[in-house]
């Protein structure tokens, strides 16, 4: 990026946002939470949208037998559902918020 004339620190704000992406945690910075919701917001749509991406993650990692892949999966929607908010502002919780805890303890309940 920096061939093409990116600033170091836009490229470090990028790097972060990324990065951020892994855990999903409120950032004091309003620009990455609305990235990260951005990444979560396919929690929020409809069933049959969610169930196409649930469907997809399975096969990105079907090389995992069902007695590995399972567990790991629960583990992921339980962080999920455990969390007060899942989308940390206010236009993605207020739009995707009710959705997604229910397409995930749907797609919990299915393994």
């Amino acid at each position: 990026m920096k061939e093409v004339s990116v600033s170091s620190n836009l490229i470090e704000q990028c790097k972060e946002q990324i990065l951020a992406t892994k855990s999903h945690h409120k950032s004091i910075d309003s620009d990455t939470n609305y990235f990260t919701d951005a990444d979560l917001s396919v929690l929020g749509q409809s069933w049959e949208t969610y169930t196409l991406y649930y469907k997809n993650v399975k096969k990105e990692y079907a090389i995992y037998p069902a007695f590995i892949y399972n567990p790991g999966r629960k583990k992921v929607l339980n962080h999920f559902l455990s969390m007060d908010r899942i989308f940390k502002t206010d236009f993605f919780y207020n739009k995707f918020e009710t959705q997604a805890k229910q397409n995930l303890q749907r797609e919990l309940k299915s393994l």
